[in-house]
């Protein structure tokens, strides 16, 4: 096997590359001119090495490949089409960790050969992009292993056609002829980067822990998420894209969780049984939207809950003492519900809890699911399991968790640390 040749300055892009010039300000592409045998260059606009970068790129261009072989195709054009065309219509949360993903593979790579083939993803290449990302940002095992999953999402994405709307017209694009394999394993990445690999959250809260959580709670809006994570085990997505009108069925009692036109996914969104305490409070709040509007600061004021001391204001480090609680975020209320509803005073079924979560159920076919949510009984468990824990935690917190009869306004109470 040959030996690799090192890429020639900071950064290297189809036969040129990056320097800078003993003092002398910016930056400078260098080429090698065939006609005249010498080594010629050109300053750069870009103030710093990463914009230079993209500068670079941006002059030469994405080269049109042969051939929709890897060795042919460039890893940062499967990078940017998967971004861009898949990530992007998602949402921003699936556009950004797309971003981030390419962008860290993307400088590992660079940080040991030019400008990577996708037939450059060979398993050696892999291990030492994860040594890179170890060693350059801190990376755990388990955050190497997501932006690999990311990678390999690309790479699978560019071997299937995918129709591209490009300037209102639709067009077949496959850039890949076939797939290459990706590596994502847990235990192999922290193995080879003497890493740890992470364990299940094991945390759970107790009742009282709960009460004293939920008392905290400051804004009007915050405390509605809450309640309806409680009352549905749903996953944030599912929380804040809730539009009452669109998903709630008065008649039949049953609210569905995937919106109308969202293609099911496998973190699937069921169709649950509305209980009463969650009917209660959607007429009380009386909104079609209840929290949609407000995601982005929910999602960092209650995730912020759990964080590190240092990432709270002087107000938010004098609750969490007073709490002095482990790591809490949105999806420990899931946690916390899922875990209690096998601990209620009448058995839940297995297949009843899976289905109230959104898991697979092998039993029963899609047709039979569709006629079962119109049965009066259709998930009565959990919907009363659901019904009992309220109940308990109820006792548990000064907060009340049952809707009131007319509708409050403005900012709820804060309570530190359970007391008032």
């Amino acid at each position: 096997m040959g030996r690799e040749r090192k890429p020639r300055g900071l950064f290297e892009y189809r036969e040129q590359w990056i320097k800078q010039e003993p003092g002398r300000a910016g930056f400078y592409r260098y080429w090698y001119d065939e006609r005249s045998g010498r080594v010629k260059r050109k300053a750069l606009s870009a103030v710093d090495l990463e914009a230079a970068k993209e500068e670079l790129i941006s002059i030469l261009g994405t080269p049109t490949p042969s051939s929709g072989s890897p060795s042919e195709v460039y890893l940062f054009d499967v990078l940017a089409h998967y971004k861009d065309h898949y990530a992007e219509p998602k949402g921003k949360k699936q556009f950004m960790a797309a971003r981030r993903a390419s962008e860290l593979v993307y400088a590992a790579f660079r940080s040991f050969m030019g400008a990577p083939k996708v037939a450059d993803l060979t398993r050696t290449n892999q291990r030492r992009v994860w040594s890179y990302l170890a060693k350059e940002h801190s990376l755990t095992a388990k955050s190497i292993m997501t932006y690999m999953i990311s990678v390999r999402a690309a790479v699978n994405y560019a071997a299937v056609p995918q129709i591209i709307v490009r300037d209102e017209k639709e067009e077949e694009v496959q850039l890949l002829d076939h797939s290459v394999a990706v590596f994502c394993n847990q235990e192999e990445i922290a193995d080879h980067i003497g890493g740890e690999v992470s364990a299940a959250r094991e945390y759970i809260p107790t009742f009282e822990d709960l009460g004293r959580w939920i008392d905290a709670i400051e804004e009007d809006v915050d405390f509605r998420y809450v309640m309806i994570a409680l009352n549905t085990c749903a996953r944030n997505e599912a929380i804040f894209d809730l539009v009452r009108s669109k998903q709630v069925n008065e008649e039949f009692g049953t609210i569905d969780l995937n919106p109308v036109g969202r293609r099911q996914t496998k973190k699937r969104r069921p169709v649950i049984r509305m209980t009463t305490n969650l009917a209660a409070w959607l007429a009380h709040w009386g909104d079609d939207k209840p929290i949609s509007q407000y995601q982005d600061t929910v999602e960092k004021r209650l995730n912020r809950m759990g964080k590190r001391e240092d990432e709270f204001d002087e107000e938010g480090k004098q609750i969490w003492r007073a709490l002095n609680l482990p790591e809490l975020t949105c999806y420990t209320l899931r946690h916390f519900m899922a875990t209690n509803m096998r601990r209620v005073s009448f058995p839940v079924s297995r297949e009843q809890r899976s289905k109230w979560l959104g898991h697979s159920v092998k039993e029963g076919s899609k047709t039979t699911d569709w006629y079962e949510k119109f049965d009066p009984d259709y998930l009565e468990e959990p919907m009363r399991a659901t019904e009992e824990i309220i109940a308990k935690l109820q006792l548990h917190t000064k907060r009340k968790l049952m809707a009131p009869a007319t509708r409050g306004k403005g900012k709820v109470r804060v309570i530190k640390g359970g007391k008032v």
